[in-house]
């Protein structure tokens, strides 16, 4: 059984799909558990209850969950029992929007394990594959202005760097680091870094000192 059939069919077409797809909520806790290793500190063993508090307390997780649990709303059969909580949902976007200042639209598919660093400016409108790091002031969705049909197709393992922008109907590969505010609107092959054009520095122009006034001796005496 594999609970990630549905990014696994997005990011690879030509693989086959597991036919069993598990009930949502069972998807819903599996990929919530994988957000959460994320934030948790690095090495085997069990972690305490108090790492798991403070990883459960940062605000990308917190972002996170909201986000699942609008696609688990999103799920509930019949269609008016899930009017109760999407009205929850649509608080608790509210809520990461302007006061986390994350937005991931409840149509975006985000594999789990996900990982925000940083909070502030991140609006992601598109699908993305497992143990995926953003920072912060990051957008990845649609091409401005009408001028594409579909969102950007983000593979595993992929690092958006603080301030990068990802638009349009393009993929980017597996294992891609994007680097800090890079725009990035054309498709990228696996196992490949892209960086903004590199930093050009010039001396400025020397300033002019202004011309001091002609200083006036006072009259001479008889």
């Amino acid at each position: 059984m594999n609970p990630h059939a549905p990014y696994d069919a997005a990011l690879r077409p030509a693989c086959a799909v597991t036919p069993h797809t598990p009930d949502p909520p069972e998807r819903f806790w599996a990929e919530l558990r994988e957000d959460l290793a994320r934030y948790l500190p690095a090495g085997p063993g069990p972690h305490g209850l108090r790492a798991t508090l403070d990883a459960m307390t940062e605000y990308g997780f917190i972002a996170t969950a909201i986000y699942r649990y609008g696609r688990l709303c999103g799920r509930i059969r019949p269609r008016w029992a899930s009017l109760p909580p999407k009205l929850v949902y649509h608080v608790l976007r509210i809520f990461s929007e302007l006061g986390l200042g994350i937005y991931m639209t409840s149509t975006s598919r985000i594999g789990p394990g996900l990982h925000i660093g940083h909070y502030g400016g991140i609006y992601l409108s598109c699908t993305i594959g497992r143990r995926c790091s953003i920072a912060q002031g990051v957008t990845v969705g649609y091409k401005g202005a009408g001028r594409s049909t579909r969102p950007p197709v983000v593979g595993d393992d992929v690092y958006i760097g603080t301030g990068a922008v990802v638009v349009g109907d393009i993929r980017v590969g597996d294992g891609v680091v994007i680097g800090a505010n890079t725009t990035v609107v054309k498709d990228v092959p696996p196992r490949h870094r892209v960086v903004s054009a590199a930093v050009r520095m010039s001396p400025l122009e020397p300033l002019e000192s202004p011309t001091a006034p002609a200083r006036s001796d006072p009259p001479a005496g008889p």
